[in-house]
């Protein structure tokens, strides 16, 4: 138990000081505004796709691809029902309009890429990647439709259509597509060279670190003296760190899946909002600052909530 402790506890650490590198060299002004826009571009659309298409070609046959797809249907009905009891407080305590479609989408959703990707490798190896890419898809789906919808009816402008084309090409993102690319390889039973793979593989290893430089980069720009939380945010951060994953936990000891897909599913339900919300609601000029202090104080407490599950996780499974 005392390694485990030590081992989720160094994880966030060396996640932390990589964030650090992001905050201090944002704040010395090596970061300009264009290439805080490309970073994350960066990432999502050559990074990213390169890692999930070689780690699925690399880890899959048929054998286990039909056992992962077995579980799918749990993160998916857990953000469900989170988003349903975000929708039900919201309604309870009478938020406004401008942050009630927000408080009940990132209630229901984490950051299972920027943050859950890089924090399930460290702590469980390359093993974790298939049911830390369940985990993205059920919460992509989500946030990219019932999500956006209700981001957009949070605005004072014209709401947007549930299944828009620019919500479906949100949903197949570039990771998206790399992710069914790999799939495809695998089903079809086709091995690329390796030229290519060794390719992908080099420019995915990229993917951790800049991705929590990234979310420094983040930290950098709000304002310390407006972290300090309303009511609304105290239920959004036990929404994301107590009942969510509490959900998921009832749910595996219910259905009894893999011990190592248990795991990734809880603390990846366990994790902060996901950072696109911030995006998403100065897109829609709706409560951008509620949002931001959100994904700013969820993603330091999960300083200390990463460790604390990862424990939980060895008493349970």
């Amino acid at each position: 138990m005392d390694n485990e402790i030590k081992q989720a506890v160094e994880c966030v650490l060396s996640l932390f000081l990589i964030g650090l590198v992001g905050y201090v060299l944002d704040k010395r002004g090596w970061f300009t505004p264009e290439l805080k826009a490309l970073w994350p571009r960066l990432v999502l659309t050559v990074v990213l796709p390169a890692y999930l298409y070689k780690n699925i070609v690399t880890t899959f046959n048929h054998q286990n691809l039909k056992h992962l797809f077995q579980g799918v249907a749990v993160p998916t009905i857990s953000i469900l029902l989170c988003f349903a009891i975000g929708c039900g407080l919201a309604k309870v305590t009478r938020m406004p309009r401008a942050r009630a479609g927000i408080f009940a989408t990132t209630f229901a959703t984490s950051n299972t890429i920027f943050i859950g990707l890089p924090v399930n490798i460290a702590l469980f190896g390359e093993e974790a990647l298939p049911y830390v890419l369940l985990y993205f898809f059920a919460n992509t789906t989500f946030f990219w439709t019932v999500g956006n919808y209700q981001f957009s009816r949070c605005s004072n402008g014209p709401t947007t259509s549930l299944w828009s084309r620019t919500t479906l090409k949100n949903i197949f993102s570039p990771p998206l597509i790399g992710f069914f690319l790999g799939l495809l390889s695998v089903m079809s039973d086709l091995t690329p060279p390796a030229f290519i793979l060794n390719a992908a593989g080099h420019i995915g290893n990229m993917t951790t670190p800049m991705a929590v430089i990234f979310i420094g980069l983040t930290l950098s720009s709000v304002s310390w003296k407006d972290l300090v939380p309303d009511q609304d945010i105290w239920l959004l951060l036990a929404g994301r760190f107590i009942i969510s994953p509490l959900i998921i936990i009832i749910m595996m000891l219910i259905i009894k899946l893999p011990p190592l897909m248990a795991k990734v599913f809880v603390i990846q339900s366990s994790l902060p909002t996901i950072i696109t919300a911030v995006l998403l609601s100065e897109y829609y000029q709706a409560d951008t600052k509620f949002t931001s202090v959100a994904v700013a104080l969820n993603t330091l407490l999960a300083l200390v909530t990463v460790p604390f599950y990862m424990v939980l996780c060895s008493l349970i499974f």
